[in-house]
């Protein structure tokens, strides 16, 4: 298991100072749309604190980024867009007054697809979020500035945003682990909707372990270390249907898997017969954005009237304009379409969970994005990510190598298990696997 990184540091205003040198050496990232101005104080007041013997949680101290449609009272709440620009969070979302209890400090805010719609990232306010290893490539959507800045050292984790992948394609593109929790409404009090039947909230970081700490933390649960755990009697289903055509990517996924064998792990290949119908479905987002987006503006004082002045206003990436319109056409959320998805989604539960029954399997394996980037461009990602975010189960995303280029290749693990633990600890034991000799 890697080494968890999100520790108290032995002095916290060094270690914000350091961070935000390291946030002045990479503008040409775009990862971000703003620092925290009083980033600096809180560290000198934790750092006292420290001194006293008083640590405030498990992370007194420790610098994270969050993506900008998560509402950090006193700062700036954009979600990218030029007609939100001047909107402010009066308070705090619900796990960032989790992570502030924990004693961890806002450093600053990251830049995303202009309302979480792309699965690349870029907005009126940033521009393109650039991978920091690989400059001409997209880091990835909707939360590439999460996974950029945390790529690129401005912090070792942030909160991101996951609908349809969008934690999960940037920490595949950057080589970091995103974990995407079970949908669970009330964790998303204080962060603007894209779609209330998939949106989910979580954390993107360099291990495992650290992700089951961010993971506790948001949820109100108290952080434990995850037990090492054998991978020897574990049985995955390997769901070969959506592993992509993209060689490069395809030789590292398929090392991945022989390791997992040699490390004991029995290997199923899955068929799922209910694919074709989720490569297809419209995305439930189309049909839930305005609705709740328009209740979410009505709670924020200053903000547009709605949806409409928004789009009547320009301010905003043009090319997002043909999708705006259409979802301005959805004035009610439960139209025959609606339901449509959302029955879709009781299938594939139902499916998932009767495979995992059946087969005797601890999870389902497939590569996390169906082909790296290729240029700024959207990557179509496949629709692997589709399987958590219409289902509602919880994945995580794990490096497993990467391409001879040296780009990351993602690994992604999905659970119809009723709580993130086994699948934490699945993680880790693949994490571990994929580290040894």
């Amino acid at each position: 298991m890697k080494k968890q990184r999100l520790t108290p540091p032995t002095d916290c205003v060094v270690e914000i100072t350091r961070r935000l040198t390291t946030i002045d050496a990479h503008p040409q990232l775009n990862a971000l749309l703003g620092v925290n101005p009083d980033a600096l104080a809180e560290a000198a007041r934790y750092q006292t604190l420290r001194r006293r013997g008083q640590l405030t949680g498990p992370l007194h101290g420790v610098p994270l980024i969050v993506k900008d449609n998560i509402a950090c009272a006193g700062l700036p709440l954009t979600l990218g867009c030029a007609a939100l620009a001047q909107l402010r969070a009066t308070t705090d979302a619900l796990v960032v007054r989790r992570l502030r209890q924990a004693g961890a400090i806002i450093l600053a805010r990251a830049n995303m697809s202009e309302f979480a719609f792309d699965v690349r990232s870029r907005s009126s306010l940033g521009g393109d979020v650039r991978h920091p290893t690989f400059p001409t490539l997209t880091a990835g959507g909707s939360s590439g500035g999460s996974a950029a800045a945390v790529a690129a050292g401005m912090a070792e984790g942030a909160l991101g945003t996951d609908t349809g992948g969008s934690i999960r394609i940037p920490c595949s593109y950057t080589g970091l682990v995103g974990l995407r929790p079970r949908v669970r409404r009330a964790q998303m009090q204080g962060i603007a909707p894209l779609s209330l039947s998939k949106d989910t909230v979580g954390p993107m970081v360099h291990s495992v372990q650290d992700a089951a700490l961010l993971h506790a933390v948001i949820h109100g649960q108290t952080p434990s270390t995850l037990e090492p755990m054998s991978l020897k009697g574990v049985r995955l289903g390997v769901i070969r249907a959506v592993e992509g055509d993209d060689p490069e990517q395809l030789a590292v996924w398929y090392d991945a898997l022989v390791t997992l064998r040699r490390r004991g792990a029995t290997l199923v290949d899955v068929g799922l017969p209910i694919l074709p119908e989720v490569a297809s479905a419209t995305c439930l987002s189309l049909y839930e954005f305005r609705v709740a987006f328009d209740a979410w503006l009505r709670r924020h004082p200053g903000a547009p009237e709605g949806l409409q002045a928004i789009v009547a206003s320009g301010q905003f990436l043009p090319e997002f304009l043909p999708l705006l319109n259409q979802m301005l056409a959805c004035e009610k959320i439960k139209s025959p379409a609606w339901r449509a998805g959302r029955q879709l989604r009781r299938r594939l539960r139902q499916t998932l969970g009767l495979l995992a029954e059946q087969g005797r399997l601890d999870g389902f394996l497939y590569p996390t994005v169906g082909r790296i980037p290729e240029s700024l461009a959207k990557m179509p990602p496949g629709c692997a990510p589709e399987l958590a975010a219409i289902s509602g189960f919880a994945a995580i995303t794990l490096p497993c190598g990467t391409t001879r280029t040296g780009f990351p290749v993602g690994f992604e693990i999905l659970s119809p298990a009723a709580e993130e633990t086994a699948l934490l600890a699945l993680a880790a034991a693949c994490e571990t696997a994929f580290s040894l000799p």
